[in-house]
């Protein structure tokens, strides 16, 4: 029988304990923490230098313009507000689990899949909005405080800050990051609460407590549109990067939906090596027990051999055909 501790270790034995002869199960390959941390350091450091860069200058055609004519106000979730939402609630989530479970190499295995999600989703967004360069919807009044045009379309605003900002509209960060960051956390509880398998299938409360994250996610990103500070279609893209790359973090350190075990990391289960089973292995057999269930026989007929049963019916439809024609309707009802 196999057990399996808070430390993860997994031992398949005949008895009862790790002293009656229990055999230690390989665990899934550890991963290099410093390694782990050093890449997570280094993507905080790229995303924070692709803040300070100058955008694409795209030129602003004449007809166009209304797209970028939209008043200049106040963020309806401001940064103060985002990141206290995409890093706190995530993270209080976490802390309760641990404090429940009391597992640090869960918790730990949680926070790397979580920051990798979050490194990645800004350094490949503030590439992107460096690349593109597109004006948000504020833009004009940014470039021309003064609602004054030129024949050039040079803007006179000396606002630095605003105007290279006001270039940065596609894809929009806030809805990135919250997608990525409150995503995870719903990818998070799906898992824990087994949602998408067996164990946890028709729990309407769960279904909830799992969807609040995302419906919070998406609140934040039409925010971005009702302040007029990104379009549409900024916040689109943004939502599917954050959402996408917090799947694809979220599965580097747990297993499918699907699986029984989803709530637990790779790290904690056992590993056999083998390509069809990637993370685990079977349940070890008590000795001395088949590997494989008894068949059970039928309880109305007794299963032969084909040769066997092909012989019998050949020997039956003989007998009957060379009876007499009572026998026969006889052989009829029965």
């Amino acid at each position: 029988m196999a057990s399996k501790g808070m430390s993860g270790a997994v031992y398949a034995s005949s008895g009862t304990g790790p002293a009656a002869g229990q055999k230690k199960l390989p665990r899934a390959p550890e991963y290099n923490l410093l390694l782990e941390t050093v890449v997570r350091i280094a993507l905080t450091f790229i995303y924070i230098a692709l803040e300070f860069k100058a955008p694409f200058v795209r030129k602003i055609q004449p007809e166009e313009l209304w797209l970028y004519r939209n008043p200049r106000t106040d963020s309806y979730v401001p940064l103060t507000m985002l990141w206290p939402i995409v890093l706190g609630v995530p993270g209080l989530a976490f802390t309760l689990h641990y404090l429940r479970t009391r597992d640090r190499q869960e918790l730990r295995c949680t926070v790397l899949a979580f920051t990798l999600g979050l490194g990645l989703n800004g350094v490949l967004t503030n590439t992107i909005k460096i690349a593109v360069g597109r004006p948000r919807p504020d833009f004009f009044w940014r470039c021309f405080p003064d609602g004054v045009l030129n024949e050039e379309l040079h803007c006179t605003g000396k606002d630095m800050r605003a105007l290279i900002d006001g270039r940065k509209s596609f894809p929009s960060g806030h809805s990135s990051f919250a997608f990525v960051g409150l995503g995870f956390l719903t990818w998070y509880l799906i898992g824990k609460l087994h949602l998408m398998n067996e164990r946890g299938r028709g729990r309407s409360v769960r279904v909830i407590a799992a969807g609040l994250p995302l419906f919070a996610a998406t609140m934040i990103a039409i925010s971005r549109t009702c302040d007029y500070h990104h379009h549409w279609q900024d916040v689109t893209v943004g939502s599917l990067i954050g959402i996408c790359l917090s799947y694809l973090c979220y599965r580097q350190y747990f297993p499918a939906f699907s699986d029984h075990n989803c709530h637990v990391p790779y790290a904690l289960q056992p590993f056999d090596g083998t390509p069809n089973s990637p993370n685990r292995v079977k349940r070890a057999q008590p000795t001395g027990t088949p590997t494989t269930s008894p068949v059970r026989p039928n309880n109305y007929e007794t299963r032969m051999p084909d040769g066997d049963q092909e012989h019998d019916s050949d020997t039956e439809t003989r007998r009957l055909l060379s009876s007499s024609p009572t026998d026969q309707k006889e052989a009829k009802w029965i």
